[in-house]
């Protein structure tokens, strides 16, 4: 239970306070974002297609944080999206972290790509969404 209190003040109440703490920057500024950095193991579609890579992992905090963070990616992006801030959910891919021991494939820089991809949309770009790392969108 530690480690998925642990878990969860990381991947899920980490962002909701930081989100509601820079709220009135946010609010400022032309053309502001959000970009969660979530993971297709929050996917429930996901872990659960027998086809998908991401069924053969089980790893309970995480993925249920995940899933968390991606439900809370869509209500910040209801709420906000009448002051035009768009707030979306990323994928950063197989980042050699801490986590994985850093045998990830892509380089922390690699990672951030498609955060910073989704930082920078356009007023007709889109929110409440889940994007993959090459940019893809990615059913909840």
């Amino acid at each position: 239970m530690d480690d998925v209190r642990t878990t969860y003040e990381t991947n899920v109440f980490g962002p909701i306070r930081v989100t509601q703490a820079l709220l009135p920057l946010l609010k400022a500024a032309d053309e502001a974002r959000v970009v969660m950095m979530s993971s297709g193991l929050g996917l429930l579609g996901l872990i659960t297609d027998p086809s998908s890579a991401y069924s053969t992992v089980n790893l309970m905090a995480y993925s249920s944080s995940k899933t968390a963070l991606n439900a809370v990616t869509v209500a910040f992006a209801k709420e906000l999206a009448p002051l035009g801030i768009k707030v979306n959910a990323v994928e950063p891919g197989n980042v050699a972290t801490g986590l994985n021991g850093n045998s990830g494939v892509l380089s922390p820089a690699e990672g951030a790509a498609s955060a910073i991809r989704l930082a920078t949309i356009g007023k007709d770009g889109p929110t409440a969404g889940f994007f993959g790392v090459d940019a893809s969108v990615q059913s909840w």
